[in-house]
């Protein structure tokens, strides 16, 4: 199912639909039928006026493509009722949809919805009405045929140089190409960037605007963490005050140990000046080291890094036990991958007393494996959580967009469960639409208390992914404001 969140849509070819979301992320929508590929149900129009009201973010031959396909119901919805329509029969409607066939099209349609071809639309009831749109969406093959496929692309974060071996190029964080490999990728639309062919022949890769690609080079025995005792590399910023919480930090990717200390300082000063503890997690190879730890995590593979953490989170919890005051620890990116597996190797008592909070997190803490008080944050336009944590963020996602249109979340659902109750199906037989609609509907209920500590935040333009952003700043304020006296 796709999202609310596309900003711009194009056709490359018959087959292939492009979608870019506001973060500049490109999808693809391979196969299936046009109906399905532009999320216009019903086939509606582009120079139909309201349709950029209902979301039409660009056009495939005489289409209109939407964001999503229930903004392309809700424009088949008003286009029906426009003065086009409005007083027009079924053959109306198949002048427009099959005018070389337009008996076929009306005994079909008539069969379809039981509504006889006389009938005008603005006679019909609520519920013939709602039939008529079902049938015309059936009409316009909006159904699964096997050969669909939604995919956000992955992008190239980083080129591995090699003097007397080819170039290689990883691949968001978690996959390893070849020069050729990638290029096949990209021509095949299975990865996001552009090859360039110079006149002299040589061809290299390069990403799109407003991405960039890290060039690396360095020897395999930077990877390793560090083997000192943990209390002495704990960093410290701050004052240690009387009474205080056990404040601590850990960084994601692509941090100096200066970078991650100004992050420190950062939660220090909202705390007016107390102290908080940092673990280390620096950068190496340009940030080689951290893509390489990042696969390995997202493969449920252990590094060295995790036990690091094991060892920091014990050292948060011996500290807590003089003071007797609770530990807040905060996590940005890939901190909160390596705090999901650290997690799994503590016990149920050293979890339950850590309350963790989350900010852009590769990974999500999921109920029930720290302190209840622990919680997720995400902004709507942080590329990390969409690619590293798809599943829950889609729903997360869902539940934000709803909220921005009034919804409450049973009534976004609902949403989710009508749209998957007119895409699988294959029915017009309303008692069957109920049943499987209540099915689904139990479904996501189960799935959206999955993520009950999952918040999603307006986006800072200026600042997409940094614990910087003002959206987490703003938000551990509030954290701080709410501990830093108990």
């Amino acid at each position: 199912m796709k999202q609310f969140m596309y900003k711009i849509a194009c056709k490359y070819s018959d087959d292939i639909v492009f979608y870019f979301d506001f973060a500049g992320n490109k999808y693809v929508a391979r196969g299936g039928t046009v109906a399905w590929r532009i999320n216009n149900p019903g086939l509606v129009p582009w120079h139909f006026l309201p349709s950029r009201e209902y979301g039409s973010i660009g056009t495939f031959r005489p289409y209109a493509i939407f964001s999503h396909p229930q903004n392309g119901h809700r424009a088949l919805n008003a286009w029906l009722h426009s003065k086009k329509y409005l007083n027009s029969t079924l053959y109306g409607l198949a002048q427009y949809y099959q005018p070389d066939s337009i008996e076929m099209f009306v005994r079909t349609l008539t069969s379809l919805s039981e509504i006889s071809p006389e009938r005008k639309i603005k006679d019909l009831q609520q519920q013939e009405f709602d039939r008529l749109l079902v049938s015309l969406e059936k009409l316009c093959g909006y159904a699964p045929i096997g050969n669909e496929s939604f995919l956000l692309l992955p992008k190239i974060v980083g080129k591995i140089e090699k003097r007397n071996e080819g170039d290689s190029y990883i691949i968001d964080g978690n996959i390893v190409l070849s020069k050729d490999e990638a290029i096949a990728w990209i021509q095949s639309h299975r990865l996001d960037g552009v090859v360039v062919h110079e006149k002299d022949g040589s061809v290299y890769l390069r990403s799109r605007p407003n991405h960039c690609i890290q060039h690396l080079n360095g020897r395999a025995s930077e990877l390793s963490p560090y083997e000192e005792n943990i209390d002495s590399l704990v960093r410290v910023v701050g004052e240690q005050r009387p009474g205080q919480c056990i404040w601590a930090f850990i960084n994601g990717i692509l941090n100096t140990k200066d970078g991650a200390l100004e992050s420190a300082k950062k939660i220090s000063q909202m705390a007016s000046g107390e102290q908080v503890y940092s673990m280390p997690n620096d950068t190496y190879l340009h940030g080689f080291k951290d893509f390489l730890v990042c696969v390995a995590l997202k493969l449920t593979i252990d590094t060295p890094i995790v036990q690091w953490a094991v060892k920091f989170f014990r050292y948060l919890l011996t500290q807590s036990e003089r003071e007797h005051f609770p530990v807040i620890v905060f996590v940005h990116s890939q901190g909160a991958i390596i705090t999901e597996h650290a997690l799994e190797v503590l016990t149920q008592k050293e979890r339950e007393q850590l309350i963790i909070f989350t900010f852009g997190g590769g990974s999500f803490i999921a109920p029930g494996k720290a302190h209840p008080d622990s919680h997720n944050f995400a902004s709507s336009a942080d590329p990390i959580c969409r690619a590293l944590s798809p599943n829950l963020q889609f729903l997360a996602l869902q539940r934000y967009f709803g909220s921005k249109e009034g919804l409450n979340e049973q009534e976004v659902i609902r949403q989710l469960a009508l749209t998957d109750a007119m895409f699988d199906l294959d029915t017009v037989d309303t008692k069957a639409i109920a049943v499987y609609t209540n099915q689904r509907i139990r479904h996501y209920e189960k799935e959206f208390f999955k993520i009950r500590n999952v918040t999603i935040l307006d986006p800072d333009p200026h600042h997409l992914h940094k614990f910087c952003s003002s959206c987490y700043q703003v938000a551990i304020q509030k954290i701080v404001k709410k501990y830093q006296h108990l």
